[in-house]
């Protein structure tokens, strides 16, 4: 069949091959593409040959090969292209093209990039006589950066500038803020290749190589395709890695805190409809499975709300972490408007909760127990709990006093100094979430409460409550008897801890009424608000983790109901299950292959904390000289010294002590009492161990996240977010470790 392109249909799309639907949909959006033909797989040439009649001028004809110019596979160059083509030759052209499917380039690419040969189709396209040809990268293909757009050309035909006969120009455009530099002979079409080329890229969602050609003083657009080295993986297999999608700068602070493992399929592909609808995809972001918080993201959207780049950072240190010398964080170029738009969308859902948001859990997860067919499990999802899941989205959203955490801790310190602003902060919270755990398991061993009420308040909280794959510790009633009994013979008491942490905020409280008497009204009222925004913090955490109850306890009824293997469903994206449920097949099919994934996933050890660029975890891994604190595509590392333990003020006092690094919460048993606890991060899972810790020194962390939060309530020195810790120090170092200025001093001698 021989197809014009304005009058190729959706049916007919797929039969067109990479490089004529992609010519179509450049039709369709408007731009201007010469017009031409599509020739589908398998057709005979011969059977329209009384269209040719039609043709005009001369013709360049392109092979469209099924899998040719998409995300993971472009076969550039790969297939036979003929230009200027008359009208009496154009079947010999095609035969051509059709015959170079065969050619040894195109299956020793298509056995690199393990793609399969689907069949070929044939563009027959006007043919374009350039006076400048050239191509445009929406991102940098080196860096992958999309702050910068680059591009080249040529006098005369693209085939010069491809084959390398002549020597291109090269420009640039910087996306942050529209400027070109470049050429003058090119200014003229510079704004209007630049319009074209973010239209191109919006409407492929990704970033793409673009052919473009001048002719007649009138600018074409010749073909697009995705830039097969600016992408996530391979979504289909779960094979990802997001530091290749484009120039950012990552860190697992935070977030390395929440995922303690590799995430499975089912809660990658939640967490990314999470960050979707909060305005900022993939801002936590996935390499080979470890989660991430992508910074740029982050700062490039905070960007994009009117702020300086210059203040993007500073506004977020408290929750990304202290960056090394010389750091900065790359951005790229974010629609306000859209920004705006979701943000709006999330506080004001359209389909509300038929309860109260993160109240109504209980009733969700209860409602579970009776879904007993694919019917009603779709209808629950659509009805119930996707309205219970936005809603309380939106509370948790709204829910997080912004201004008392990040604003509130910098006015403190400008007042009175790091130290003394660190002590104020240590012991002002009361009674948060992230300490019930260890607190109410005092509690329960002295037979105040019931078990019962022990687990409904504290079943749900553990180190990876997160993770969908993983079971909640009320999944076994009978967990805090093991916790009472490794309580019990710590002999501490977390009450008196408490109150010990109280006693010296009263303390520090005097000492600024005494340097400070003019504003010691002021300094109550801030102290007011930041224990607040931790309490509101870390009640909305603890009440968040119930959706993940409700969507585990989900998944779990949807395997039992559609009869799948065990833990098949969490190697599943969460769209793949609601499809299963309205019956579509082979889905089931894709659980072993991403298992053989996941399963690779697990046995890597934990990726650098912070990492700048693309990261290759297998070139990472064969590095003798490899660190775990930060990783730079492009940086010197040598010029980063490495021999000294320093982080964020996470608790203030000063304490000398032995050293025990742990790696793993399932080794924490091993710390004894009156130890330093050296760890990568920690998180709610950890809690129970703190009273044994006479300090706490994590890589990972902020004055925002767990350790510094809990450690400061229970009055334990703490130094987060060091980066190097576990790599420096070792188990039995002697070291002092001063939460106020952040600083752990091993002792040598």
């Amino acid at each position: 069949m021989l197809v014009r392109f304005k009058d190729v249909t959706d049916d007919l799309l797929s039969q067109c091959g990479g490089k004529g639907a992609s010519l179509v949909k450049l039709k369709r959006a408007g731009l201007p593409v010469p017009d031409g033909y599509i020739l589908t797989p398998g057709s005979d040439f011969t059977e329209t040959e009384s269209i040719l009649k039609d043709f005009k001028g001369t013709y360049a004809v392109r092979s469209s090969a099924i899998n040719e110019d998409g995300e993971l596979a472009s076969f550039a160059g790969a297939y036979e292209t003929i230009t200027d083509v008359k009208v009496s030759d154009i079947k010999k052209a095609v035969d051509k093209v059709r015959s170079s499917a065969e050619n040894i380039r195109v299956s020793a690419y298509a056995r690199e990039r393990n793609v399969s040969l689907e069949g070929i189709a044939v563009v027959i396209q006007e043919f374009v006589k350039a006076d400048i040809a050239g191509v445009i990268f929406t991102a940098d293909p080196v860096s992958g950066s999309s702050a910068r757009m680059t591009g080249n050309y040529v006098k005369g035909e693209g085939e010069l500038l491809v084959s390398g006969v002549a020597d291109a120009k090269e420009f640039f455009f910087d996306t942050m803020k529209y400027a070109y530099n470049g050429d003058v002979e090119l200014l003229p079409y510079a704004k209007k290749l630049y319009r074209y080329s973010k239209k191109i890229r919006d409407l492929w969602g990704c970033e793409t190589d673009i052919e473009w050609a001048i002719s007649d003083g009138k600018l074409y657009i010749l073909q697009a395709r995705p830039i097969t080295t600016i992408t996530r993986g391979d979504e289909m297999l779960y094979d990802l890695n997001g530091s290749y999608a484009g120039d950012f700068l990552m860190t697992r602070t935070n977030v390395g805190e929440i995922f303690g493992m590799p995430v499975s399929p089912v809660t990658y592909s939640v967490q990314d409809k999470i960050c979707d609808s909060v305005a900022m995809p993939h801002f936590i972001d996935n390499i080979c499975g470890q989660a991430y918080l992508n910074v740029s993201v982050v700062a490039s959207c905070i960007v994009s709300l009117g702020f300086s780049e210059k203040n993007a950072y500073k506004m977020i240190k408290d929750i990304v972490g202290k960056l090394p010398e010389g750091v900065t964080v790359p951005l790229y170029p974010v629609k306000g408007s859209e920004t705006v738009g979701k943000v709006i969308a999330l506080l004001k859902p359209k389909r509300k909760s038929k309860g109260k948001g993160l109240d109504y859990s209980e009733s969700i997860i209860k409602a579970i127990d009776d879904l007993d067919s694919k019917e009603d499990l779709r209808a629950f999802w659509n009805e119930d709990l996707l309205p219970y899941i936005m809603t309380s989205l939106a509370e948790i959203f709204k829910g997080v006093n912004i201004t008392g955490l990040f604003t509130v801790r910098n006015r403190i310190e400008k007042t009175c100094g790091e130290e003394l602003a660190n002590r104020l902060l240590t012991g002002c919270s009361g009674l948060i979430d992230s300490m019930k755990p260890l607190l109410l398991l005092e509690e329960l061993a002295e037979g105040k409460i019931s078990k019962e009420y022990y687990i409904a308040e504290c079943g749900h909280r553990h180190s990876n409550e997160m993770e969908l794959m993983m079971p909640f510790p009320y999944e076994n009633g009978d967990f805090p008897d093991y916790l009472i009994k490794d309580h019990l013979s710590s002999g501490i008491s977390v009450r008196k801890m408490k109150e010990a942490s109280e006693k010296q905020f009263e303390e520090a409280l005097k000492e600024f009424d005494s340097l400070f008497p003019s504003k010691s009204s002021k300094i109550r009222k801030d102290l007011a608000k930041y224990a607040s925004a931790n309490e509101d913090r870390e009640r909305v955490r603890n009440k968040g983790v119930k959706i993940f109850c409700a969507l585990r306890k989900y998944l779990l009824r949807v395997e039992k109901v559609l009869g799948i293997e065990k833990d098949g469903i969490f190697m599943l994206y969460i769209d793949e299950i609601l499809e299963l449920l309205e019956g579509k097949n082979g889905i089931k099919e894709r659980i072993a292959p991403r298992r053989e994934i996941y399963n690779r996933f697990l046995e890597y050890p934990q990726f650098p904390n912070i990492i700048l660029g693309r990261f290759d975890p297998d070139s990472w891994l064969k590095d003798p000289e490899r660190r775990g604190d930060f990783y730079s595509m492009t940086m010197d590392m040598s010029q980063i010294s490495d021999d000294s333990v320093k982080g964020f003020p996470g608790a203030s006092g000063i304490l000398t002590g032995r050293v025990r690094v742990i790696s793993d919460i399932k080794d924490a048993s091993l710390l004894e009492e009156g130890e330093i606890l050296v760890t990568c991060a920690t998180n709610i899972g950890w809690t129970v161990y703190f009273p044994k810790a006479a300090a706490i020194v994590t890589d990972i962390g902020a004055p925002l996240s767990h350790a510094a939060i809990v450690a400061r309530e229970f009055g334990i020195p703490a130094v987060v977010g060091c980066g190097n810790a576990t790599t420096v120090l070792k188990t039995g170092d002697i070291v002092t470790v001063n939460g106020a200025l952040g600083t752990v001093e091993l002792k040598k001698d």
